[in-house]
């Protein structure tokens, strides 16, 4: 790996952020908590000195006062920044966030109802970092992590459990709607974390932990409509019936679909190029994205003592959005069904040891009916070589494609924490995952190898299969040792070994010291490696127009580096800053190898490093009424010193959230998102920044457990697009202003 260079930028923030260090460490602390009143201290110099002949238990005792105080006046779940809260995701252990080894976000549940997002995806919106694009070629939701495109460089986990799909390395396509109504909070590590995790923790860890059975307590029915005919039905239901908790969620969603207007296509290049050959034009630009859904969830968890029974079913149907070859049909549809099982046991014995060993089984499903052009399109080839089109071949019915897959993985993992002392928890995990990629079937109405039109739509499964069988394994071991070295001082060190039967073995080191250098302030300093392996897609497409994959990819690797503060003003204000150093190698991207055909082959393009800076505060006013913002400045570049593509380097939130009567709650909220540049070759001009208003109402307690809730997105009716390929020049139109309103009541 190469060792990264810091730019003039990057250490001008280094010096900004060591400065900010700097003053805390040195300021006099009388100064500092000044303002403070009521229950929280106003420490003087005697007061410290006193500090000292305290013991750490009384200190404890204190903290835990104060966190007992707050909890009774604000009405949120945590402490927002988290100071109190503890947190699993980022040791496998329960770690407050402020000594937790990395940069952590909690958002809970109140949070979510309150901001009125219905999707995983919106939610994310809010960290920051984070930044939601939409695909041209199938709608996928991707979200963009510290200036890197990463639908599969996040790992995603539902209860801990892993559910990226090895096809295409992400798990976006299958719950970038997760229903919020199932969602007890949600934990999320920026930054790389394989030394645990291993698998796709490139960019971000995300860990969706649902509703148990208290959380519940007997079933609450949800309704809602929208716009574009958005229907959101959902049940949760949970019980404790002695030893037994039963928890679980049933869902139908649908929706028509956002009507965005492209006003031209691939195909109306391709009409332009044809017509001085007397060909007619065939495009259905302008035209609308085929944006529609409809799905079905189910969920369920059982807990009996030591043991415990988590599963989960999806089917998703969808429309292309604008479809694999940047053209508008009418006749795609894309089906996915997921099913995971997953049985574990959790045991502690002597107070030291814990056994927590599971085992478990996924399965995906994948369908897809595409309509890549649309009907009566002809195809000009030049088998010359001269620029002139020797043959000219013409789709009644559109070049269409039909492709099945199914992926199976079945694994095992025996993970097990010793404390070795008061203070040092020592972890050992061993992990085998058996990823088998099979039924694979291809059908379409022209020949693969030749484009030739055919008659019908015929089986090419033996002969010119879309993707390869394959088979790939995963033998692991990760060790941690987290560490009171003293009262406020805290040292993690992980290291994980992964062996790949495809790709040979990777080894992530982490380290991570925290220091809680005053009573309500942290530092953190943390170092990670990362590896992803390529996925299925990204090796085996074949034999198909739009995409072609590389079976010699080499693997992604990422070196970070991060300095995070955070600190409690006071009891109303908290905030944190974060300093970050990515260093990435092999980035594995969509490289265009046929300006003509539109075919494009999955390539290492080369290394990027990113450097950034992470803001965000929270004001607790008064009990429920709470002001938030963040922003993050970030400047991704390649190893040419050339913008990524797609990433906007300024984003920011803020919001209010007012409770100023029990029974009503308002919120409105802003996204931000500056400039964005394009990938290398596009002449347009960067797509110009933009920002959002939200605005969210709940109405609690009418008829004892019913709530009613309405949110209004885009407010202001703002009009913005994501980018799209060099193909849909006006680039991808997103959503104006729309609305959504639900009714649940409690049973």
């Amino acid at each position: 790996m190469k060792i990264c260079k810091i730019s003039r930028k990057g250490q001008f923030l280094l010096i900004q952020i060591l400065l900010f260090i700097s003053f805390f460490i040195s300021s006099d602390t009388s100064i500092i908590f000044a303002g403070d009143t009521g229950t929280s201290s106003a420490l003087s110099e005697k007061t410290l000195k006193s500090d000292e002949s305290l013991s750490y238990k009384d200190s404890n005792e204190e903290a835990s006062s104060l966190e007992t105080t707050i909890k009774e006046e604000f009405s949120t779940e945590a402490i927002w920044l988290g100071f109190e809260k503890e947190v699993t995701i980022a040791t496998r252990l329960e770690t407050p966030i402020r000594k937790a080894p990395s940069i952590v976000t909690v958002i809970t549940a109140e949070e979510i109802k309150n901001l009125g997002y219905r999707t995983f995806a919106e939610i994310l919106r809010t960290v920051p970092g984070f930044e939601i694009l939409k695909k041209a070629d199938f709608g996928d939701i991707v979200p963009a992590v510290r200036g890197l495109e990463s639908a599969n460089r996040i790992r995603v986990m539902i209860d801990g459990h892993f559910v990226n799909n090895p096809l295409r390395g992400g798990a976006f396509g299958n719950f970038d709607d997760f229903p919020v109504e199932n969602i007890k909070r949600i934990e999320i590590i920026r930054g790389p974390g394989s030394a645990m995790y291993g698998e796709n923790a490139f960019t971000a860890v995300i860990n969706i932990i649902t509703k148990e059975a208290q959380d519940i307590d007997g079933i609450r029915i949800s309704s809602g409509y929208g716009s574009f005919d958005t229907y959101d039905e959902n049940i949760t239901f949970g019980k404790k019936y002695g030893n037994i908790n039963i928890s679980g969620l049933l869902r139908y969603r649908q929706i028509n679909g956002f009507n965005g207007i492209i006003e031209s296509d691939i195909q109306t290049t391709i009409d332009n190029n044809l017509s001085p050959f007397g060909f007619p034009p065939t495009s259905q630009a302008p035209g609308t994205v085929e944006d529609w859904r409809q799905e079905y969830d189910m969920h369920l968890k059982v807990d009996y003592k030591d043991i415990y029974f988590h599963g989960w079913y999806s089917n998703k149907n969808r429309g292309p959005f604008v479809g694999p070859q940047y053209a508008l049909t009418d006749e795609s549809d894309i089906e996915s069904n997921y099913v995971f099982t997953e049985i574990g046991y959790k045991k502690t014995f002597n107070e030291r040891f814990t056994l927590k060993p599971k085992i478990y089984y996924d399965q995906f499903d994948n369908n897809s009916y595409v309509e890549s052009l649309p009907e009566g399109t002809t195809i000009p080839l030049d088998l010359n070589g001269d620029g002139i089109p020797d043959i000219f071949n013409t789709y009644g019915d559109g070049l269409i494609g039909n492709g099945k897959v199914t992926q199976k993985i079945a694994g095992t993992e025996i993970p097990f924490d010793f404390k070795l002392f008061d203070g040092n928890t020592i972890t050992l995990g061993l992990e085998y995952r058996l990823i088998n990629q099979t039924n694979v079937h291809f059908l379409s109405n022209f020949n693969p190898l030749t484009l030739e039109p055919l008659d019908s739509v015929e089986d090419f499964s033996d002969t010119y299969p879309n993707l390869e069988e394959a088979t790939r394994r995963i033998l692991s071991v990760y060790m941690q040792d987290t560490w009171d070295v003293t009262s406020t001082l805290n040292l993690t060190l992980g290291l994980r070994h992964d062996h790949y039967n495809d790709f040979g073995n990777a080894t992530s080191p982490r380290v991570g010291l925290t220091w809680a250098f005053m009573k309500d302030a942290s530092l953190k300093l943390l170092f990670g490696e990362a590896f992803r392996a390529p996925s299925f897609t990204e090796m085996f497409s074949a034999n198909q127009p739009a995409i072609q994959g590389n079976p010699d990819l080499d693997p992604e690797t990422i070196r970070t580096y991060e300095a995070g503060l955070s600190y409690k003003f006071n009891r109303y204000v908290a905030s944190s800053i974060n300093y970050f150093i990515n260093s990435i190698e092999d980035l594995i991207a969509l490289r265009t190898v046929d300006v003509t055909q539109n075919t494009s082959r999955y390539e290492n393009f080369g290394d990027a490093q990113v450097q950034g800076i992470e803001f965000e505060t929270k004001v607790d006013m008064t009990k429920g009424n709470y002001i938030f913002m963040n922003y993050t400045f970030q400047n991704p570049e390649d190893e040419d010193g050339n913008d990524l593509p797609f990433v906007a380097q300024h984003t920011g939130n803020f919001g209010v959230n007012i409770h100023c009567w029990k029974y009503i709650n308002t919120n409105m909220s802003t996204f931000v998102s500056g400039r964005r540049s394009r990938e290398e070759g596009d002449p347009r001009d960067d797509l110009p920044s933009y920002a959002l208003l939200n605005l969210s109402f709940i109405g609690r307690e009418f008829f004892k457990t019913m709530e009613v809730q309405g949110t209004v997105f885009n407010l202001l009716d703002k009009d913005y697009s994501d980018p799209g390929p060099i193909s849909i020049q006006d680039d991808l139109p997103r959503p104006e202003r729309t609305f959504f309103v639900g009714l649940s009541y409690q049973f």
